[in-house]
């Protein structure tokens, strides 16, 4: 499995670097899409550029709804880098167990 974070404020793709290890994308998200964690059987939100778009299960362009969360995670990203506590709405996956699964199957069947 990919490495990829579902929570990211922007593209959740990983660039690996030979020796310095993964780091996060720096690329602008293109799209939205579903991201199966199988280790915990959820489905979550998750943003990627055109090139970690492959990973996203059923992409599609961003709609406004997507650029307001992603407007949402920076802000809880800038909060917690300047040592604050973030306030605002906290995220979660879209669905758990076999709900998850049956998620995945219909993003997967359109």
């Amino acid at each position: 499995m990919t490495a990829f974070h579902v929570l990211a404020a922007g593209c959740g793709g990983m660039v690996f670097r030979g020796m310095q290890g993964p780091t996060h994308c720096g690329r602008e998200p293109v799209v939205a899409g579903l991201w199966y964690a199988a280790h915990g059987r959820t489905v979550w939100l998750g943003f990627a550029c055109e090139q970690h778009a492959g990973q996203l299960v059923a992409a599609r362009a961003l709609l406004s709804r997507d650029r307001d969360t992603l407007h949402r995670r920076r802000d809880r990203h800038r909060a917690e880098l300047a040592g604050q506590q973030w306030a605002g709405e906290q995220e979660g996956p879209l669905a758990r167990g076999a709900a998850a699964k049956r998620l995945i199957e219909r993003a997967q069947a359109t």
